[in-house]
């Protein structure tokens, strides 16, 4: 069923799995079948449905933790329905095309791919959640949703199997100058979604590759955006009943009413009495520092912090060298890092993002150590 015909007022009653029809009065031997074939993602959905299919109005679902610990919020079905509506509509998604799932259905991003398929009548393929999804993919997909990770493992590893999908969106964190190079050779077309589980999924996109790249993010049809007295985004969506959702996202608006994200307002640093954002100085250098790296900082005894250039990778004398002259390039010296750090292991949070508060504390940490041994 396509979702200009459905009543988003009542629920859909049925879901089209692996291409198995699964509704509310085969659900408990579908899941008998399921269980038996070893399929562990269909096993997950089978669990959705069971709340899907229950007599709630509401689900219960964890926050990604992409910024901090999840925690645990309440959203109504009807919602999540008209959220799926949304996307179905301008991805022009119909019953019979074939939607992938390969994403955890403990979070929103999964939840929303299988509503999606039940609003749109979509065949919902199920792989597995791992670095490396496509693998095994033999069907042709017409739209998927992976995280960065996913899409770079299935780049290095099985180009042409990731090539059986038609469009794909990427969600969960920011995507690497390196990644979004290399998609720009894609047949895929890949865009990046903007949105947190608040929103249920993205409220906006941007083309990452095609002949409508941008930079850029276009809210959806209803989705209202504005910017508060941080210059933080808030955003307000119809069918969350006209909450405002302040976010701690800086960003500028343009006036055809796209926007780009700046970093986040907690992760500003001072330096010198400069406000220095990480994430822009982190794109700037992206094109000059082939290794893994992060913008961060220390506390400054004379006030202030020290901006540093965190690497992954120990470098020589004379590649650091080299690397300092090509900063020099694309960075003003009021963005230059003071000084390089290496790091075995640049921590991360669970969904994927840089844990830049634990970074800081491990920075912190070992200069406290250099100054008492000093």
């Amino acid at each position: 069923m396509e979702a200009e015909s459905f009543d988003l007022m009542g629920l859909p009653g049925s879901l089209l799995l692996n291409g198995q029809i699964i509704n509310r009065l085969n659900l408990e031997d579908a899941a008998v079948i399921i269980s038996d074939q070893g399929n562990a993602l269909a096993v997950e959905v089978i669990e959705f449905l069971r709340l899907w299919f229950d007599k709630s109005e509401t689900i219960s679902m964890l926050t990604s933790g992409s910024t901090g610990q999840p925690k645990s919020i309440t959203v109504t079905k009807s919602a999540m329905l008209q959220s799926a509506a949304m996307t179905v509509r301008f991805f022009q998604l119909k019953a019979g095309m074939n939607a992938l799932l390969c994403l955890s259905p403990n979070y929103v991003a999964g939840k929303m791919m299988i509503v999606r398929a039940i609003v749109a009548g979509m065949n919902l393929i199920t792989t597995d959640v791992s670095a490396h999804p496509v693998k095994n993919l033999e069907k042709d997909i017409d739209f998927a949703a992976m995280v960065p990770l996913q899409l770079t493992k299935s780049l290095e590893q099985s180009i042409e199997k990731l090539e059986l999908i038609k469009k794909l969106i990427i969600g969960g964190s920011s995507i690497s100058y390196q990644l979004e190079t290399a998609l720009q050779q894609l047949k895929v077309h890949v865009f990046h979604t903007y949105g947190m589980t608040e929103t249920l999924s993205h409220i906006a996109l941007r083309a990452v590759n095609g002949p409508d790249v941008s930079q850029s993010f276009l809210p959806l049809s209803g989705v209202k955006i504005a910017c508060d007295e941080r210059d933080c985004l808030t955003v307000e969506v119809p069918f969350l009943f006209d909450q405002k959702i302040v976010t701690n996202d800086l960003a500028t608006i343009a006036p055809d009413g796209s926007f780009q994200i700046t970093g986040r307002i907690d992760d500003v640093i001072i330096s010198a009495g400069i406000k220095i954002h990480p994430a822009v100085i982190e794109r700037k250098l992206a094109s000059v520092v082939h290794h893994d790296f992060v913008i961060s900082s220390v506390p400054d005894q004379t006030g202030g912090e020290i901006v540093l250039l965190v690497l992954a990778k120990k470098l020589s004398a004379v590649e650091l060298f080299k690397l300092w002259q090509a900063m020099e390039e694309v960075l003003p010296a009021s963005e230059m890092p003071r000084r390089n750090v290496h790091v075995d292991n640049i921590p991360v949070l669970s969904g994927g993002k840089t844990d830049r508060n634990g970074l800081k504390s491990l920075l912190a940490a070992r200069s406290l150590i250099a100054e008492e041994q000093g």
